[in-house]
């Protein structure tokens, strides 16, 4: 069907918290990111669309491996220049609330990308949605998210 923006993402995540608040497991997080976000990082650090996903896929290990292992994957075994990866590297390992997608929005680099910002207006979109439906608690945007998107 045809939905307002970010109005199916807020649903799943408000479903989920539910789910989870339920079986009361304990504390638990509920990571969200946008791939818009990320192709803009990738961009705006110089990173060419053609290694976008390769980079991307090296980025979604931060949960298994140290930033220092990624970015030798990306550097020795990607092709990818090291500065390129050393900047990626500062934006990826921010994780936050709204006031990330603040600052964000007012990054140097960012602001200049035209995807970025549609990613971090549908995140701020988002981050309403969530709050309307009383399930942001345990909700935070992590920037080395990268699957699922």
């Amino acid at each position: 069907g045809q939905y307002d923006p970010m109005v199916p993402d807020a649903e799943c995540i408000h479903l989920t918290h539910q789910i989870l608040t339920r079986l009361d497991l304990g504390h638990f997080t509920i990571k969200v990111n946008h791939r818009k976000v990320l192709d803009g990082v990738f961009a705006s650090c110089g990173v060419s669309t053609e290694k976008f996903r390769t980079i991307c896929s090296a980025v979604d290990k931060l949960d298994k491996m140290t930033w220092e292992e990624v970015k030798k994957e990306m550097v020795e075994e990607k092709g990818l220049d090291e500065s390129m990866a050393d900047k990626i590297g500062e934006y990826v390992k921010m994780n936050g609330r709204e006031d990330l997608i603040l600052r964000l929005q007012k990054d140097t680099a960012l602001s200049k990308s035209k995807v970025a910002q549609e990613g971090l207006a549908d995140l701020s979109l988002l981050f309403e949605y969530i709050k309307c439906l009383n399930c942001d608690s345990n909700v935070v945007f992590d920037m080395s998210l990268a699957r699922g998107l």
